[in-house]
């Protein structure tokens, strides 16, 4: 994918589902790692069948390619070589993006996910690559400002056009196997999605194709419409009923007395928090959506996201509410969808979220304690963290503050532009401004004037990349989206885009998983669980095996 970190989000980690902890991330790579999704047996019987096959390594990366002479670090890999023909057959490269690959090494070399079975079925190895400044791959210990300066988008995209052209693949010798001899294929999700698409326009000429899952090609500054594709999934009862509770905390935030505003926060028992921090603690329960796929129920026992719904209609477990009382679309009113907003956070959302974070930072012991939701606040110990692993993702703030990529998850703005729901709808406060993100990125980096204290924007970096949306004149470039994916709008399917969603062509074919995440596509579990899902699987594989088959019958040609 998968953000300023809000920065609450960590402490969940602990105590909530895998999917709940994965909104509580929202710009942040989503994807779970082997442990999460996989049962033990089947991680079990796909490492001893991998021990034949898989393997890895590191690469003399570059640390910054506009000057060779700075040296290089090591960049780790890993490979997976079940389905390799041998010499001269290709080769799937992932880029996990703004995450540790650490532990997703397993089932991304099987079949269980979509670069294993395109290898699969064309007779591929598939390499599994950690991105700069991740993991065990970053040049430096510590995230000072001067270390972080080479982390761009343009070393990044750099990075993987040097890997593919200089790495000395362990399993083949002989070079048959590098992008002049076999294809090589470039895949993705969300950041690193986008990362084909960019790479297809800005470093053309060693991948033969791309594939983009849920690929956010537009870097957005106010990206307000994060919460349309969330308005469209959600019931209409909840959704009604949540545009009411916001209006009413935005009207107490931007008008109400110093007592309603302490009363109202001591409701949701998150006293304390700056006006603007409240906010942003409330839209926590929203963002949990994208979390959500078609395995979540099956996985976890119920959706996160819905169960947040249900206490909001007043259906919260052992509630004396039945399913003959669930009201219709018009909610349960103001009054009565208060009491389950503020009682899923007293119960849910606040509980141990900061305490399952004291281990690194003592402050916040204690079941009920609030400090990490003060985004605010400048003495937050996650601002002053530098270490690689550190725990808000610093790296990726770094990012959208400096490239910028942005990408803030501004509230709405003034109806009848608001299309989250219907004009006058919103499922998130107006008072999470641009410059409410803005200010973390000071906060984060003081000593220096980043990207957006120096006037960039989020336009620069959809001039860098070639036209964000409009990167449609490409060449075996796939798409494949979630409807129902928040990021959908950051994507060439969104239906901000001028001239409406992309529907495809020959050379990008575009394709739309009806009632579908986040990189749905990517993952076996989510397959199984949908039948159009799998078609549009079945389909991207049969497409790249056909391109796959172009670039044999081209070097035959020659």
């Amino acid at each position: 994918m998968k953000y300023l970190s809000s920065l609450s989000a960590l402490g969940a980690a602990a105590l909530l589902s895998a999917s709940q902890v994965s909104a509580l991330f929202p710009h942040r790579n989503t994807l779970p790692p082997d442990t999460e999704w996989l049962d033990r047996e089947t991680l079990k019987n796909l490492q001893k069948r991998g021990y034949a096959f898989n393997g890895w390594g590191t690469f003399d990366q570059l640390i910054d390619h506009s000057d060779p002479a700075l040296g290089t670090f090591k960049q780790r890999y890993w490979y997976g070589t079940e389905f390799w023909y041998g010499p001269g057959s290709p080769i799937f490269l992932m880029n996990m993006g703004e995450t540790s690959a650490e532990n997703y090494n397993v089932s991304y070399l099987s079949e269980q996910h979509l670069p294993g079975r395109m290898a699969q079925e064309t007779g591929g190895a598939v390499i599994l690559m950690e991105h700069r400044y991740w993991g065990e791959s970053s040049p430096y210990d510590l995230l000072t400002v001067g270390n972080l300066s080479h982390l761009t988008l343009d070393n990044s995209l750099k990075d993987i056009t040097y890997f593919a052209q200089n790495l000395e693949l362990p399993f083949d010798s002989s070079n048959a196997s590098n992008p002049s001899n076999a294809p090589w294929v470039y895949m993705g999700g969300s950041y690193p999605g986008a990362m084909a698409a960019w790479l297809a326009v800005r470093e053309p000429g060693t991948f033969w194709a791309y594939y983009s899952s849920s690929g956010v090609v537009q870097a957005i500054a106010d990206f307000w419409q994060y919460y349309v594709p969330i308005g469209e999934a959600t019931p209409r009862n909840c959704s009604a009923d949540v545009s009411a509770v916001i209006g009413h905390v935005d009207s107490v935030l931007l008008n109400g007395t110093a007592e309603e505003k302490n009363e109202l926060k001591a409701r949701f028992y998150l006293s304390g928090l700056a006006d603007a921090d409240f906010a942003e603690g409330l839209a926590r329960a929203i963002w949990q959506w994208q979390g959500t796929q078609f395995d979540t129920e099956a996985k976890e026992g119920s959706v996160p996201y819905y169960d947040f719904c249900d206490y909001v209609e007043g259906v919260w477990p052992n509630s004396t509410a039945g399913v003959e009382e669930v009201p219709g679309k018009e909610g349960v009113g103001l009054a009565r969808a208060l009491e389950g907003y503020s009682k899923y956070y007293r119960e849910v959302m606040v509980p141990g979220t900061c305490e399952a974070q004291s281990d690194r930072f003592p402050t916040f012991k204690g079941k009920y304690n609030v400090d990490c939701f003060q985004s605010s606040n400048a003495s937050h110990p996650a601002y002053k963290e530098l270490t690689v692993d550190n725990l808000y993702n610093r790296q990726w703030t770094w990012m959208l503050c400096n490239e910028p990529f942005e990408w803030w998850f501004s509230g709405p703005p003034p109806p009848p532009t608001d299309y989250t729901n219907g004009p006058g709808k919103t499922l998130a406060s107006r008072l999470l401004t641009r410059e409410h993100w803005r200010n973390q990125c000071k906060l984060y980096f003081p000593e220096l004037e980043s990207g957006v204290a120096r006037g960039k924007t989020a336009e620069d970096v959809n001039k860098f990349t070639g036209g964000g949306w409009d990167l449609v004149n490409t060449t075996r470039v796939m798409h494949t989206n979630g409807e129902h994916d928040p990021w959908r709008d950051a994507t060439i399917s969104s239906v901000f885009r001028e001239g409406g969603e992309f529907k495809g062509n020959e050379q990008v074919p575009v394709r739309v998983v009806k009632g579908g995440g986040h990189c749905s596509d990517l993952s076996k579990a989510h397959w199984d669980r949908n039948e159009g899902l799998l078609e549009i699987v079945d389909a991207a594989v049969w497409t790249m095996k056909g391109w796959v088959a172009e670039f044999y019958e081209e070097k035959v040609g020659e």
